[in-house]
C-alpha cells in the first residue's frame, strides 16, 4: 500500500479529469460575461485606465471569450493543449497585470487557475476526454 503511495504512478486518472471537468465549468461561468455588453464595457473601461492596454474593448472581449469558449472546450477535453495556451495567458495578464503578482492575495485564484490549465498543457486531457477519443478512433 505504501509503495503506491510513493509510486509516480497516479493512483486514480479519473481524478485528473474531474480537475480538467470543474476547472473548465468553473472558467466557462467566469467567462460568461462575453454575452453581458454592460459588464464587457466595464472591463474594456478597466483595462484602458488602470492597465492602459491597447484596444481595451477588444483585449476584453478575446481575454472573456477564452474564458468561455476556452472553459467549454477544456470541460469536454477537447482541443486541450491548444485551449490550454490561452487561458494561462488570460490568467497570466490577470495576475501579473490586473493584481501585481499578489499570488497570495486577489491573484489567487486566477494563478491557481494558470498553474492548471499550464499542468494541463504539458500532461495531456488524459483518458476522460474527446481528445482521447478522437486519438484512439484516429489511430485505428
Amino acid at each position: 500500500m505504501l509503495k503506491k503511495f510513493l509510486s509516480f504512478n497516479p493512483i486514480a486518472i479519473e481524478a485528473l479529469a474531474f480537475i480538467r471537468i470543474i476547472s473548465g465549468i468553473l472558467i466557462l461561468i467566469h467567462g460568461y460575461a462575453v454575452f453581458d455588453a454592460l459588464k464587457m464595457n466595464e472591463m474594456g473601461n478597466y483595462l484602458h485606465k488602470e492597465l492602459s492596454m491597447p484596444l481595451p474593448l477588444l483585449l476584453a472581449y478575446l481575454a472573456k471569450g477564452s474564458e468561455f469558449f476556452g472553459g467549454l472546450f477544456f470541460a469536454i477535453g477537447l482541443f486541450t493543449r491548444f485551449v490550454s495556451i490561452p487561458l494561462v495567458i488570460t490568467m497570466a495578464v490577470a495576475v501579473f497585470g490586473a493584481h501585481n503578482g499578489e499570488i497570495a492575495g486577489e491573484a489567487e485564484h486566477a494563478f491557481l487557475f494558470l498553474l492548471v490549465f499550464a499542468a494541463f498543457f504539458f500532461i495531456g486531457s488524459g483518458k476522460w476526454s474527446l481528445d482521447y477519443m478522437i486519438n484512439r478512433r484516429v489511430g485505428k
